[in-house]
């Protein structure tokens, strides 16, 4: 038994739902409100996904009456099923309105017993087939225009109440016979092919065979009785079956066909007869006439003609054509099939091939086929006679020259054929030999098709460079090996040309350049077997001659006969490209020799831009010979570096020519600090220009341009018991030291105390001075630790003692002078 609890319920009454006044499901007159319809609907795909394969034996319906109407007395419902439209969802309590229901049963009446509380009816499964076939959407309960009848129940507020049970029965039905049922061809000499679809199980009833029958006729009109023919197990919908035509030929079988199933022959399919019939083939006729001419032939084209042939029930396709043969045109050789001719008339002609022996008769048979394969009897044909002599061999048989590199021509002339043994072609060999005079065995070159006197083909010399090839060549003939020409040897043998040898001297210089040309010479050349034509030479690039290189390319291809020569190449522009070149020789057969690379050349690069650690652009010192600390960039090249400054627009100063007046002098390298002392300058605003040059080719860096200014001393002279050391005197050395400072490039100091005149305390004169001292110290450190060289450095300074009492002037004195030199 299956169960349902039904998945909405509502009461129509006077047009639409009513879920705004009721929740229950009524039947019958609500004095005054009109006739009550109530709906119930239940999960209609499960019951129907049931019924497609049971059918309902019993049914009952659960309901809840409640208080309503007469409930304390027996009431009778009537029940249909039916079709709603408009039933407001469960959660929805919006009357809708609609049509009342119609009804598609009769009406089935039910007792429903007094009182409030559950009900159960057995209803009539006639509602259940309604709603299992898809004829209805709904039961109802409908008491019409009847006021004794009303009846009300539990619904929309609790669907449990309102459950509907079946109990199912498994049907049995009969199979579905196949919806087609055909044969592949209607004319058959051999098997064809039945086909069937569509077939269907029924319930309770799985496919498990089919039962084929046929019938024959004569005229595909009037057919005997069926015969069984086999049953084929299957458990599918479809299937094939090959099966035979009838066995005489020309009449026609057609087919039937139904379905077994597993439920027994009460519930086998009805039949079905196959849409067309097979027909059984009849045999085609051979040839009438069969002619083979010319009947005595040496090297002639044999012609076999023939007429008269017809198909039978199918067209004609093709000819099979036999011969046989004879030495006394009385006892013969079996047939021999020559071809199938694809033909479809009734006569034709052919050339087909015989024997090239001598004294031999042929004879043809030729039989019809059909286009279902079927074969008529034979016709043979008249009797031909051969009569056959060899071919004759070249009389002429030239190469085309007797030094090769590549391909050479073979040229003959002036074959003949023999009698019945025309030419079919040539066979050519070859012999090698390192010396032209002792030579190895015959080796087969080619086989040539051809049918003329005469011919050229190609042939390669020796594979070994320097070897010597010659050929030989024989005539060919239809007649077969037994009737070939005697072997023509050529007149002269070719050899394998020898490559020349590339220059031994092979080079490009300069090997660094400023200006982009490069002149290349080579000598050394050898020529090989063969005259030198000219030389290629190619080039290949990269960055400083670091992997990868480019790949060569052609530069220039020099005409010339000689073992030596020169020639000059337009280099790269670009700094720091390197160039190698490349050179080979080709002689007269365009036969290139091996390559030899040249050394490597490369544009010249500047030196990297030079640092520069002093002065700070800008910044301003007291020394009238000031001093630049210098660090020379990287010269890309591997060469040596001078360095070269300038004071304004005046002479240009170099390590090498004025040593004096660099800590570090000479040719230097890369990374290389120096200091440059100054001649002596004035004071005011000047332009310090710094730059290196390479060694070589003295190719500058980038120029470094630095604006700097000389100051004449700011200090007031301090005489010793004379002159009194003031708040102004420590305030200028403060300002001279962080002006110092920032000349060499270092922070400026920012001072632990202001000094006020007249109110700063001469008791922290001492520390005014250590903190000066101790700003000073790092500018004498750089320029005596900036390079390897003492030349310039600042002699070691001994502080001047404090001792006791009032500030002393030549400790001052010492600052100042101090200052002064930095």
């Amino acid at each position: 038994m299956a169960t349902y609890q039904a998945t909405n319920a509502c009461t129509w009454r006077d047009g639409k739902y009513i879920p705004s006044t009721t929740d229950n499901i009524r039947q019958g007159v609500y004095e005054p409100f009109g006739e009550c319809v109530g709906v119930m609907i239940f999960n209609l795909t499960a019951i129907r996904n049931q019924y497609e394969n049971y059918y309902p034996a019993s049914a009952t319906l659960e309901l809840t009456r409640v208080a309503g109407g007469a409930w304390g007395s027996n009431r009778t419902m009537t029940l249909y099923a039916g079709n709603q439209t408009g039933i407001p969802s469960v959660s929805s309590s919006t009357d809708v309105t609609t049509a009342r229901p119609s009804k598609v049963t009769s009406g089935y009446n039910y007792t429903v017993s007094a009182g409030v509380g559950d009900k159960t009816f057995n209803i009539a499964t006639a509602l259940i087939n309604s709603i299992g076939s898809g004829a209805s959407n709904c039961l109802f309960m409908d008491g019409g225009s009847s006021t004794t009848n009303y009846i009300s129940f539990t619904g929309r507020n609790d669907l449990t109440k309102v459950v509907l049970n079946i109990t199912w029965v498994s049907r049995t039905t009969d199979a579905g016979a196949p919806t087609s049922c055909s044969l592949n061809q209607t004319l058959a000499e051999g098997n064809v092919t039945l086909s069937w679809s569509g077939a269907k199980a029924g319930t309770n009833n799985a496919i498990s065979a089919y039962e084929i029958q046929y019938s024959d006729s004569t005229n595909n009109s009037t057919w005997g009785s069926w015969t069984a023919l086999t049953v084929v197990s299957s458990s599918t919908t479809s299937g094939s079956l090959s099966v035979a035509p009838p066995t005489t030929r020309g009449n026609f079988r057609r087919f039937r066909i139904r379905t077994r199933g597993t439920a027994g022959s009460d519930y086998y399919s009805s039949w079905k007869v196959s849409s067309n019939t097979v027909r059984k083939n009849t045999l085609p006729s051979a040839p009438t006439t069969a002619v083979a001419s010319p009947e005595i032939h040496s090297n002639e084209t044999i012609t076999l003609t023939w007429s008269g042939a017809a198909g039978g029930t199918s067209a004609i396709k093709s000819y099979r054509i036999s011969r046989r043969t004879s030495t006394d045109n009385i006892t013969w050789s079996e047939w021999e099939v020559l071809t199938t001719l694809n033909l479809n008339a009734s006569g034709g002609s052919y050339n087909p091939a015989v024997t090239n022996i001598s004294g031999t008769y042929t004879q043809f048979s030729i039989r019809t086929i059909d286009v279902l394969g079927a074969i008529s009897s034979e016709k043979i044909s008249n009797s031909i006679y051969c009569n056959i002599t060899a071919c004759g061999e070249p009389s002429a048989f030239l190469l085309s020259t007797t030094v090769a590199e590549g391909n050479l021509n073979l040229s003959w002339s002036d074959a003949t054929a023999g009698a019945g043994n025309a030419i079919t072609g040539y066979e050519i060999e070859f012999s090698d030999s390192s010396d032209n005079s002792t030579w190895g065995a015959w080796t087969l070159l080619k086989t040539i098709v051809s049918s003329g006197t005469s011919g050229t083909t190609s042939a390669s010399p020796p594979s070994t460079r320097g070897y010597y090839r010659r050929f030989r060549i024989r005539t060919l003939g239809t007649a077969g090996s037994s009737y070939y020409s005697n072997w023509k040897n050529s007149l002269s043998s070719v050899r394998k040309n020898i490559l020349p040898t590339p220059p031994s001297t092979f080079t490009a210089s300069p090997t660094l350049y400023e200006t982009p040309s490069v002149t290349i010479s080579w000598s050394g050349t050898l020529p090989g077997t063969s005259q030198i034509k000219h030389y290629v030479i190619q080039r290949s690039t990269s960055y400083m001659g670091n992997p990868p290189w480019s790949s060569y390319e052609t530069l220039a291809t020099i005409v010339s006969s000689g073992t030596s020569g020169t020639y000059v190449a337009e280099a790269s522009n670009t700094p720091g490209t390197s160039t190698r070149y490349r050179i080979g020789v080709t002689d007269v057969l365009d036969a290139v020799s091996a390559y030899v690379i040249s050394n490597t050349v490369r544009k010249n690069s500047s030196p990297t831009v030079p640092t520069i650690g002093c002065p700070m652009a800008g910044r301003s010192t007291y020394n009238t010979t000031p001093l630049f600390m210098i660090i020379t960039g990287i010269e890309p090249d591997g060469q040596t570096q001078i360095v070269e400054v300038r004071i304004d627009s005046g002479q240009w100063y170099n390590s090498v020519d004025h040593p004096e007046m660099f800590s570090v002098s000479g040719y230097l390298g890369d990374n290389i600090r120096t200091v440059f002392k100054a001649p002596t300058l004035s004071y005011g605003n000047h332009t310090v220009t710094i730059r290196c040059l390479d060694s070589d080719l003295m190719k500058s860096s980038t120029e470094v341009i630095k604006t700097f200014n000389v100051q004449a001393s700011p200090f007031e002279v301090i005489t010793a018991n004379v002159s009194s050391v003031k708040a102004v005197h420590i305030k200028a050395l403060r300002t001279a030291v962080n002006t110092i400072r920032e000349f060499h490039c270092i922070n400026t100091v920012v001072w632990s105390e202001e000094i006020i005149s007249g109110k700063t305390t001469v008791e922290r004169w001492a520390q005014h001075i250590n903190e000066l001292r101790s700003a000073l110290e790092p500018v004498i450190t750089k320029i005596n630790g900036f390079d390897t060289s003492s030349t310039f450095n600042i002699p070691p300074v001994e502080w001047i003692s404090f001792g006791y009492g009032r500030p002393k002037a030549d400790i001052m004195a010492q600052l100042q002078n101090l200052i002064l030199i930095l």
